[in-house]
């Protein structure tokens, strides 16, 4: 009973002064919808990023002949594996690998008329990697039927002033090391969603990649899909592979900019910290100034009776009360509206156009429940600890005190 009559004053305090706890609750409301729009944010561009780098370049493990890996920055056509069938086979006996895809990678040089434009090449299984590479959603015109033509990124067919049917030539060097060309229609134009890959890709199916090189069956690189990426160092370990060939994850093939993949994630805990310590600041001061405007009513309190610790938990209850509703519906907030971009993304296209780093131009925050029940119960126990030291400046006044300083 004491505890009901205790959070009713609480509460009749905070409605008392209305201004002073509407700016305590705002802080805390602020902290908590900026830390899960934030991370919804920052999770949303680290997922979408990795999954364009899997889904587009690496897989979640990529094999290739040592050589290979080891030059893979230049995709040497004179190090592709020549029998990738027989590894196919085997690889797909592991219960993680949901799809096995072999692809060739090589730069060539196409041309129209008297215009030539270097290109970075990949040729896949048009079949098997539907719902990789998922051509249907990324082209702009044309059919996109690798069987019959090629497609190419929107900068790249700007750049030579080309649409759909149109004849080029496709220049590359060969396995033997000579050159070699193939004409061939544009089948699409499309729009890859990394800047890079607009600017000079080009996609085509083997069966076009190894009649330009001259290879019967060979490939670049065997990538393997995976069920998630928790399962890749068990996976890794489990590999028994010709000892030419070696097994790379996407983030050790990602290099320097791994490491930056990994630091968003701490720059997110930095401006986590900032935001909480922030908040924290704000209701510690609110609280204090709280106490010092009703030294006249602590005394008062104290001369009819109430305890040193009633005192304490009468402050401390309304420092929690005041937590309690910022953090609700600030957590809620940022929870509304990381899904409602989820289902529309940012279009970050005019930000990112000019950039070398593979980051899609639509980024979809991440709506996390987890986050947000995370990010309501730390702002309560922020808010009910920073009650705490001017709750205890409180309870250690004494009547005469509290009444002499007003």
């Amino acid at each position: 009973m004491l505890e009901v009559g205790m959070m009713k004053m609480a509460f009749k305090n905070i409605l008392r002064n209305k201004r002073r706890s509407f700016l305590t609750a705002l802080s805390l409301f602020v902290a908590s919808f900026v830390v899960v729009a934030l991370y919804g944010y920052v999770q949303g561009f680290l997922n979408g990023t990795k999954e364009a780098v899997i889904n587009l370049e690496t897989g979640h493990i990529t094999i290739a002949r040592t050589e290979y890996l080891r030059k893979r920055v230049f995709l040497p056509v004179d190090e592709l594996i020549e029998e990738p069938s027989p590894i196919i086979h085997n690889l797909l006996k592991f219960k993680e690998v949901k799809l096995v895809a072999p692809r060739i990678k090589f730069t060539a040089l196409i041309s129209r008329d008297n215009t030539t434009k270097p290109a970075y090449v990949m040729a896949i299984d048009p079949e098997k990697e539907k719902s990789t590479i998922n051509i249907k959603s990324r082209i702009i015109t044309g059919s996109g039927n690798l069987e019959s033509g090629f497609i190419l990124g929107k900068e790249l067919a700007n750049s030579l002033k080309i649409n759909p049917g149109d004849t080029l030539i496709i220049l590359s060097r060969t396995t033997l090391g000579g050159l070699n060309g193939i004409k061939l229609p544009v089948s699409g134009i499309a729009n890859f969603g990394m800047s890079t890959l607009n600017r000079s890709f080009i996609l085509m199916s083997l069966k076009h990649a190894r009649k330009l090189l001259k290879t019967k069956e060979g490939a670049s690189e065997i990538l393997l899909f995976l069920q998630n990426d928790k399962q890749i160092p068990e996976l890794k370990t489990k590999l028994k592979l010709p000892p030419d060939l070696d097994a790379k994850s996407y983030m050790e093939l990602l290099g320097t900019f791994g490491v930056y993949f990994k630091l968003a994630g701490v720059f997110y805990g930095f401006i986590y910290i900032l935001i909480i310590g922030l908040a924290t600041f704000a209701i510690i001061n609110t609280m204090t100034v709280a106490v010092f405007e009703r030294l006249r009513e602590i005394g008062t309190l104290k001369a009819i009776g109430m305890t040193d610790n009633e005192v304490f938990m009468l402050f401390g209850m309304e420092g929690t009360m005041l937590g309690a509703l910022g953090g609700f519906f600030g957590s809620l907030l940022g929870l509304l509206f990381a899904y409602g971009l989820s289902i529309k993304g940012i279009n970050v296209e005019s930000i990112l156009k000019n950039t070398a780093f593979p980051m899609p131009y639509i980024i979809r925050p991440e709506a996390n429940f987890k986050v947000f029940l995370f990010a309501f119960l730390l702002t309560l126990i922020i808010s009910a600890l920073s009650s705490v030291f001017p709750a205890l400046y409180a309870r250690k006044l004494t009547p005469q005190e509290a009444l002499r300083q007003v």
